[in-house]
C-alpha cells in the first residue's frame, strides 16, 4: 500500500512538473490604436529591432517616425519629382533614375514623449508622441 501511494505521487509530481505557466498578456494600450485621446494630438512610432540590436537606435527610429507623423499632421507638404530615362545604343540598354524630394512645413512642431511600450512577442518598441 505504502509503494503504491508512493508511486502515485512521483507520477502526480512527473505530471505537475510537465505543465508550463502561461506567460502574462501581452496586451496593447489604447493609445496605440488612438493616439488623439483625452483632448490630446498625438503619433505612435513604432521599430523593430534593429540590425545592430541596440535598444538606442530602436528608441531613435521610432521617436523619428512618431515625430513624422505628427508633422504629417501640422500640414508638412511634401513634393517628389522623378524622372526616368532609357537609352539603347550598340544593343545595349541603360536606364537612369533620377529624383529629387522637397519638404515645406508651415508650422514648427514641438511634443513629448507621453508613453513608451514593448511588444514582449516581437520586439518591437511603440513610443506614444503628443503636441505639447
Amino acid at each position: 500500500m505504502k509503494r503504491a501511494f508512493s508511486a502515485c505521487f512521483l507520477l502526480v509530481l512527473a505530471f505537475a512538473g510537465c505543465t508550463t505557466p502561461q506567460p502574462a498578456v501581452n496586451q496593447k494600450p489604447a493609445w496605440i490604436l488612438n493616439p488623439n485621446i483625452n483632448n490630446q494630438r498625438g503619433a505612435v512610432g513604432v521599430a523593430a529591432i534593429p540590425y545592430d540590436q541596440k535598444i538606442s537606435t530602436q528608441r531613435k527610429l521610432a521617436i523619428t517616425r512618431a515625430l513624422d507623423e505628427l508633422s504629417l499632421q501640422q500640414g508638412v507638404q511634401v513634393q517628389l519629382d522623378m524622372q526616368k530615362s532609357e537609352k539603347y545604343s550598340n544593343g545595349s540598354l541603360s536606364t537612369s533614375l533620377d529624383s529629387q524630394s522637397s519638404y515645406k512645413a508651415n508650422a514648427r512642431t514641438t511634443a513629448h514623449i507621453e508613453d513608451v511600450w514593448e511588444d514582449k512577442r516581437s520586439g518591437e518598441l511603440y513610443i506614444w508622441m503628443v503636441i505639447d
